[in-house]
Parts: structure tokens; C-alpha cells; sequence
């Protein structure tokens, strides 16, 4: 008995299966999906196993500019490996760039690039140098960076860091964080006047409220500092209606939302990032930063 067409196919009769295709066809197929589904693929079989683990399928995922940006760690990065095992090791750790001003990892969703700008290396009002009595720098082992800044006192906060598009992973949006621990002896840190913006270019892109307290802890100490009455007009002011608040981090650092700009082709300039609060001036103590940290918005 003769089979039919389409019998032949479910068994792959007369048709040209998958797994006969060149391993080239099946790793460059591959290679156009994610990081992620080429870890599943891998469990298909041998065969589609062997065609995931290839160095043409992970160089596409990691950036195209990795080397050079490699070529700027303060310690040597081993590039002998896989690429499959580089990308591994990027998304799990971070490296440290340009004497220990930045760290750079990748994201493990899509190996967009992901940075750390040190307190070090960010502008802040009334810190470093002539000011050693408004801020200092402390030694901490949980931190990525040989040190971090402590606000020892100011009542005027001012703090910018500056990045360029063209480091940045093209079309991706992306969020900054504020990365920071607030002392035991904190004070004057939960005012509702607390800003962040993003500016790219000559664009700002992105302006919210932010808060260095979770929800419970601020609704308990912002009366400390601030009426009833002066907390409700800090919120109905300007554009600025969006609040963030802080979360905790796998170490142990929080961590608040800043704000989110899309890099389309990395040609539009500086990206640079603002925390302020400059309008209720009170005496300030006890925030520890750690840097502002720039990631893919789809990283957890």
C-alpha cells in the first residue's frame, strides 16, 4: 500500500529533516535567536548541541566592540576561552575598566552591555579635594570598587555621572540606577524634593521624584524633615510626577530607578545622569554611594 504525502512527511519521507542540515546552517540559525534560546537548543540533541556551543553562534551575542573594551581592564581578561565561555563569564561577573572608575558585565537576556560608574568618577557638588569635611571615601568589602563615597554633611546634593551613547549597546532601552546603603546615623535623606533626569544629548528624556527610603521606611521619617502640607505641593510641583523607590540587590546594595532613555544607533552624544535636591537645602548625612549603574531595561 502506497503511503500518502503527508504520511511521508511526519516521518520525513521525502522531505529534508532539520538535523540534515549543515551544522553551518543550524549554528547561523541559531545565532540569530538569543542567548537564552541557544541554551535550550542545546537540549534538542548532539547535534543541535554542537551546532549552539560554536564560537560563530556566541560572537554574535557578545558586542562587537568586546575586545576593545576588554583591552581596558585593569586586570587581564582571558580571551583563549570559548566564546560561549566568555559570554558566561561577563554576564556573571563584572570587570573593572579605566583604573577603577567603571565596571563592565553583560546582561544575560541578550548580552546588552551593562556599567557601573564608580562614586570616584562621578561630579559631585561639595565633594572631593577642598571638601574632605562634606564627604570622604571608605573601604568596604562588599563593594565592586577599591572604595565608595560617604556624605559626611552638605544640604546640597548634587550628583552627576556622564556615559557615551556609543558605549552603549545600540537600540536598547535603558535604566540608570542609583547604587547606594544609607549609615545607621543617616539624616536629612528623605526629602520630597529628591530629583533624577536624564538628559541624552542636548534631550532631556526622563525626570522622576526619587526617594533613598522604601515605601514603609519613608512614610515613618519623611514627616521628620517635612510638614504634611509641604509633602503634598513637593508632589503636585512640575512635571516631575513619576516616584522611585528603592529596592534591595542580590549584594546587598539598594538600589533605585533613576530613569530610562533608548540609545537608538549610539550617535547621540552624552548621556548624562542627575540625582539633585537643591530646594529645601536641610543638613544631610549618611548616604554611601557606590556609583549609578546603566543596564538593559529587560535585565532583573
Amino acid at each position: 500500500m502506497k503511503k500518502s504525502r503527508k504520511t511521508e512527511e511526519a516521518h520525513g519521507i521525502g522531505s529534508l529533516l532539520l538535523l540534515d542540515l549543515p551544522e553551518a546552517c543550524v549554528s547561523h540559525a541559531i545565532s540569530l535567536t538569543t542567548p537564552g534560546d541557544a541554551c535550550r537548543c542545546s537540549a534538542v540533541s548532539r547535534a543541535f548541541q554542537a551546532a549552539a556551543d560554536l564560537d560563530a553562534v556566541w560572537e554574535r551575542f557578545l558586542p562587537t566592540d568586546y575586545s576593545s573594551i576588554l583591552a581596558r581592564a585593569d586586570d587581564p581578561v582571558d580571551l583563549s576561552s570559548t566564546k560561549k565561555d566568555l559570554f558566561r563569564s561577563l554576564v556573571q561577573e563584572h570587570v573593572l575598566l579605566d583604573k577603577g572608575t567603571k565596571s563592565f558585565s553583560l546582561d544575560k537576556i541578550r548580552g546588552g552591555k551593562c556599567y557601573m560608574l564608580s562614586s570616584r568618577s562621578l561630579g559631585i557638588a561639595w565633594g572631593w579635594g577642598n571638601h574632605p569635611i562634606h564627604w570622604r571615601f571608605l573601604s568596604l568589602a562588599d563593594s565592586r570598587f577599591e572604595q565608595v563615597a560617604e556624605l559626611l554633611s552638605v544640604c546640597w546634593l548634587h550628583i552627576t555621572g556622564k556615559i557615551g551613547s556609543r558605549e552603549l549597546s545600540p537600540s536598547t532601552t535603558y535604566s540608570a540606577y542609583l547604587v547606594f546603603k544609607l549609615a545607621d546615623d543617616s539624616y536629612g535623606l528623605d526629602s520630597l524634593t529628591q530629583e533624577a533626569s536624564i538628559t541624552v544629548g542636548d534631550n532631556n528624556v526622563s525626570k522622576r521624584i526619587v526617594s533613598l527610603y522604601p515605601r514603609k521606611q519613608e512614610s515613618q521619617s519623611s514627616t521628620s524633615s517635612t510638614s504634611t502640607d509641604e509633602q503634598h505641593n513637593a508632589e503636585e510641583q512640575g512635571e516631575c510626577r513619576t516616584r522611585s523607590y528603592p529596592r534591595q540587590r542580590a549584594d546587598g546594595w539598594l538600589e533605585v530607578e533613576m530613569g530610562q532613555f533608548y540609545n537608538d544607533q549610539g550617535e547621540d552624544g552624552e548621556v548624562t545622569i542627575l540625582f539633585t535636591e537643591i530646594v529645601e537645602q536641610h543638613w544631610k548625612k549618611g548616604l554611601i554611594l557606590e556609583g549609578i549603574e546603566i543596564r538593559p531595561k529587560h535585565t532583573p
